[in-house]
């Protein structure tokens, strides 16, 4: 009866839940309503308006994959640019890489930042690297200002819900794109394969307007809704350039392996797609 349960309801048709130990930031910011969970098993949880952004216990399949695929494809990205992120667990991955000179995170609200970098202290405080930057900015504006190219950009963004539903558009991509360097690779969170198939449908139908190598993949994670995460590769380099690189050391859940696994899709989710598949 004394139990705590955090139950996350993205779907009217599917729940998930965690048992919750203590409550340990929980405040409005300015953008969104911010969780901090010490939760059984998955540990220090991050959630924002409800939805669970991550968790201490299985991270890894979401920031090893979203930043290791373009990096590595790319060969040795100097400038990395990196959408939302706030948690930085995406940049402490970006940063293993030695050929990274500087690496931006454009982060709406620095409440994320100040939160996760007090509590999730197993990224090893990746802000305090002198090639990291912090940009407080919506990405919109900062991507339109057109001022500074990339070699990798990074969409680590929440779901397509509310202000971060225009970080799924094509006019976000094109942004993305204009600020990309020729052979350069972007990677993006794109929702679920069994959720989501509509919405994946219609951004790869766009993308493959857009560049010659676009391609679907996707991790495991246990607390994302169904058990895993997709990501879009937007490229003119195909993603298999990557694996032929040497991987950065201490990974927890990539290996060439699960890289190449990654863009095998299951039968169901390859004929809604079959029509626009190229690489896969």
């Amino acid at each position: 009866m004394n139990e705590i349960w955090f139950s996350e309801q993205l779907h009217p048709y599917y729940r998930k839940s965690l048992r919750v130990k203590q409550v340990l930031v929980d405040e409005q910011t300015p953008f969104q309503h911010l969780l901090l969970l010490d939760t059984e098993f998955f540990g220090k949880t991050l959630v924002l308006d409800g939805i669970i952004q991550l968790t201490e216990r299985d991270n890894a399949g979401y920031h090893e994959m979203i930043t290791h695929i373009p990096m590595l494809a790319h060969g040795s990205p100097r400038r990395v640019l990196i959408v939302g992120g706030g948690d930085g667990g995406s940049l402490q991955q970006v940063l293993k890489h030695p050929s990274v000179e500087e690496a931006i995170v454009c982060e709406l609200d620095r409440r994320v930042v100040e939160v996760s970098r007090e509590h999730f202290t197993a990224f090893g405080d990746p802000w305090a690297d002198p090639r990291a930057r912090l940009v407080v900015q919506d990405a919109f504006a900062f991507l339109e200002s057109g001022k500074e190219k990339f070699d990798v950009i990074i969409s680590d963004t929440t779901d397509p819900i509310g202000m971060a539903e225009r970080l799924f558009s094509e006019e976000f991509y094109r942004l993305m794109l204009q600020a990309l360097n020729p052979g350069g690779a972007i990677a993006t969170q794109c929702e679920q394969m069994f959720f989501d198939a509509a919405l994946i449908r219609e951004i790869f139908t766009f993308v493959k307007g857009l560049v010659e190598h676009p391609a679907y993949y996707h991790a495991l994670i246990p607390t994302y809704p169904g058990g895993g995460i997709g990501f879009m590769y937007v490229s003119n380099t195909p993603w298999t350039a990557g694996l032929s690189r040497t991987y950065p050391e201490g990974l927890n859940y990539m290996n060439p392996k699960v890289h190449q696994a990654a863009f095998a899709l299951p039968e169901f989710f390859r004929r809604q797609l079959a029509d626009l598949l190229v690489d896969q």
